[in-house]
């Protein structure tokens, strides 16, 4: 075993710098600098001599050891109490050995003076020598290899080529272990090298599983693949961690290494972690980085929607930034985006018109040369609530009956009401000009066009349509209803067959047949009577005014007569009758309906073919012991049906979530109902499952048929969904009539992998300043020197000590330099 004080390096270094050292005092004496030359000569025996005491330390070593012994390694010992201080203390009286010497030396050659303070600074170099007892200690002792940890990323983004033409970083990879052979032979001489794939997860694999490995993981988790590493070796010697990736971090490490929390995490670690980065500059891609929504929006209220646009080196460009839902384009909005690397703000502004979950979308054009398409999109989920209702009460003049309902309404603080009383058209006659008048001319156009989808329910209460132009607009209140929205008719003298109603497009959406101009017979019957539930009525929310049956029909009997009704002709086939007339029949010998429901397109339209329904408020209020409360009852349960409050629906389609990730299970859960709203056994639906953003255009990839139990609930589940917006819709019969239901959901691409595709150079740098470790960057092949923890000792099983000090020939030395030092100072004139 040989000892030596310096590696090779340093070694030839001094012996080249005191050769270089010595040729520049020569000519710097021959020039005349004396001076500079004495110094650049006791450099130079400085550097030669410090080789000169490695090679007699190591003569010494080697003469004293013992011959038969096998040692392995060694290490430097002081035999004496002074230590390490002693040491430094020895240094400085050197140090100040020379100072003096180059003093007293003044007037003496230069050759001359560099010889006698280089023999002074060796005499004491030798005694610092006898006084600290420096020992070399030789030991024969077992290793067991530590563990070098290979963490190779294995995500999606690693398979992405910075050029179309170049390799992929998982191939650079495979590349950097190929051409590092020799290295990793050096290190698996002193430690055993494990190495891992990671991703979301980490796992076990080795250079040749690496040949075939496709690079297919759906994050990029350091902290997790560091943290599995570190406690894999808890209580075990690990030399360190070589760390092989891009740095596009998709977990905790994704914003800021400098955290101090971050720095504290890989602080206790409490090894190295040697970095190597995969990718290269160059990358082209524009992104939909982030969007920021809110998860719930009020129907008819402005939603904000901002979306971060990422682009990556790419030239300055102009780019459309647009907003769809339902595969149909909302808003558009042209972008500039810089060149290099930058983020760009895009703000959207979207009213919801209804109810619901709704899907959008913010999507850039891909670019030419992208490295990654997947980015350009980003879809998210927001679930529309009603904040407020919205009520449109329309009335030809004022009445016990519309007092009663505007009064209701506007005391309910989950409505807002806008409220129109017709009292006069522009044809009317008045002696004021209409600039004099504080009556202002029905605004038609506003409320039946302009505002008209703003709206929850249109109440329309006893008038009659042709005086005040609205005539051209019923035909939007039939599409109004036809598309979701909710109407309400009160009877009246001029409301129904008396408002001229008949034939028009508002009688195609009513769930009753009026009475045309050809039909013989009165239209209004003016006699009090008592509302009788139809056994439908019974059971149905409209007319639920308590929850046990008996009770529901005990205050219906219980309510104040009405005082006259509309006659119609009857009621229509699909239509549910809830409450009737008990004397007058229709022309078919039914009894004359009263309150009639229905459903028509989308929408839904009832009909209340009286307009004393004030008397179960006003006239119950007096009464000891009622309050009245039935009539708003009786209301807010219409609204609630009219607006299709969800939990009113015959059928219900429900996902578990509203975003999945692919493969994940999906439950769907389907809630049927019979026309009393209550659950409807051993019924029958069907499901459809279709994925695509355009409904028109969407692709079935599901269909069952399901049994409900008597509960009316059945499950569905669904499985291997890939990323999508996807509708299901469930239909089913009820009494002849089919009901539907829609429900949405999101699968989005797995993960934040490709969100951010550019690599990340230094995050790894700082990984590996926090660590201790080395920042390799764009190597092509291992270094064989880096630094590693050497592998722990066991055992030792012999050891020797070579002292230095206790040589006879060391004494001889010092007292020859110092007698040499003399006699050439006797030669100089000095004593």
């Amino acid at each position: 075993m040989s000892i030596s004080l310096w590696p090779s390096t340093v070694r030839y270094a001094l012996a080249l710098a005191g050769a270089l050292l010595l040729l520049i005092a020569y000519l710097a004496n021959r020039r005349g600098y004396s001076r500079a030359s004495a110094a650049l000569a006791i450099a130079a025996i400085t550097a030669l001599g410090a080789l000169a005491g490695e090679a007699l330390v190591t003569i010494t070593v080697r003469l004293a050891a013992p011959g038969a012994a096998d040692f392995n390694t060694y290490r430097w010992v002081f035999l004496s109490p002074y230590g390490r201080w002693g040491l430094y203390i020895g240094m400085l009286v050197v140090a100040a050995i020379v100072v003096l010497a180059w003093r007293g030396s003044r007037g003496s050659s230069a050759w001359r003076r560099a010889t006698l303070i280089g023999l002074r600074g060796a005499a004491a170099v030798g005694a610092m020598v006898v006084l600290l007892e420096p020992a070399v200690e030789l030991r024969q002792v077992a290793r067991e290899p530590n563990r070098i940890a290979v963490l190779i990323d294995d995500s999606k983004s690693m398979a992405l080529s910075e050029d179309a033409r170049g390799p992929t970083r998982i191939e650079r990879v495979r590349r950097l272990l190929a051409d590092s052979k020799s290295t990793l032979a050096t290190w698996e001489k002193d430690h055993k090298i494990d190495y891992y794939t990671f991703a979301e997860t980490v796992a076990a694999t080795s250079p040749a599983a690496l040949a075939n490995d496709r690079a297919q993981g759906k994050a990029t988790l350091i902290r997790k693949a560091l943290e599995y590493v570190r406690g894999r070796y808890e209580g075990r010697d690990l030399a360190g961690i070589v760390l092989i990736s891009d740095g596009s971090a998709t977990g905790s490490f994704d914003e800021d290494t400098g955290d101090g929390a971050v720095r504290d995490f890989l602080r206790s670690l409490d090894t190295r972690v040697h970095t190597v980065w995969a990718a290269r500059d160059g990358l082209r891609d524009v992104a939909v980085a982030k969007v920021m929504a809110d998860e719930f929006a009020f129907v008819r209220t402005v939603v904000r929607i901002e979306a971060v646009i990422r682009t990556t080196g790419l030239p300055a460009r102009k780019v459309p930034v647009t907003l769809s839902t339902d595969g149909q384009p909302l808003r558009q909005k042209m972008v500039e985006l810089p060149p290099g690397e930058h983020e760009v703000n895009v703000t959207f502004e979207v009213t919801p018109p209804r109810v619901g979950r709704y899907v959008y979308e913010v999507s850039v054009p891909v670019a030419p040369g992208e490295a990654v398409t997947t980015n350009n999109t980003k879809s998210f989920v927001v679930r529309v609530i009603r904040d407020k209702i919205r009520v449109l009460q329309v009335a030809g003049s004022p009445s016990w009956d519309v007092r009663a309902l505007r009064q209701m309404l506007k005391s309910n603080p989950n409505v807002d009401l806008i409220s129109f009383f017709i009292l006069r058209t522009q044809d009317s006659v008045d002696l004021a000009r209409n600039d004099e008048m504080s009556l202002i001319p029905f605004p038609t156009r506003e409320l039946f066009e302009q505002q008209l989808p703003s709206f929850d329910v249109i109440v329309m209460q006893n008038f009659e349509y042709l005086p005040y132009g609205i005539g051209d607009y019923l035909e939007n209140i039939r599409s109004y209803v036809e598309g979701g929205g909710g109407l309400a008719m009160l009877g009246g003298a001029q409301s129904f067959t008396s408002g001229g109603y008949f034939g028009t497009p508002v009688a195609a959406a009513l769930p009753v047949e009026l009475y045309g101009p050809f039909d013989s017979g009165p239209v209004l019957d003016t006699q009090k009577f008592q509302a009788q539930l139809t056994p439908a009525g019974q059971m149905h929310p409209v007319t639920s005014l308590r929850y046990s049956a008996a009770d529901n029909l005990a205050s219906w009997k219980a309510l104040p007569q009405l005082e006259g009704v509309n006659l119609v002709k009857d009621a229509k086939s699909d239509a549910t009758v809830l409450a009737v007339h008990p004397k007058l029949k229709t022309k078919s010998g039914k009894p004359m309906p009263v309150i009639v429901a229905g459903d028509y397109g989308k929408g839904r339209s009832l009909v209340f073919t009286t307009d004393t329904l004030w008397r179960w408020g006003f006239v119950a209020a007096a009464r000891p012991g009622d309050n009245g409360r039935q009539y708003t009852k009786l209301w807010e349960s219409s609204i609630r049906w009219l607006i299709q409050d969800p939990d009113l629906r015959n059928l219900h389609v429900d996902s578990d979530a509203v975003e999945y990730v692919p493969g994940a299970p999906v439950r769907v859960t389907v809630r049927l109902l019979g026309r009393d709203y209550q659950p409807l056994p051993n019924g029958q639906v069907s499901l459809v499952v279709k994925r695509g953003a355009d409904p028109a255009t969407a692709e079935q990839v599901h269909e069952a048929k399901l049994t409900v139990g008597d509960d009316g609930t059945a499950t569905y589940e669904l499985g291997g969904l890939t990323p999508g917006v996807y509708r299901v819709l469930g239909s089913s019969t009820i009494a002849g009539r089919k009901v539907d239901a829609t429900d949405i959901f999101l699968v989005r691409e797995g993960g934040t992998e490709l969100d951010r595709p550019v690599g990340d150079k230094a995050m790894l740098e700082a990984i590996s300043e926090a660590t201790g470790g080395s920042a390799l960057g764009t190597i092509d092949e291992l270094p064989a020197s880096l630094k590693l923890d050497p592998p722990r000792i066991v055992r030792v099983d012999r050891r020797t000590d070579i002292e230095l000090w206790s040589s006879p020939g060391l004494l001889i030395l010092i007292v020859g330099l110092l007698g040499l030092e003399w006699l050439l100072r006797q030669r100089s004139g000095y004593l």
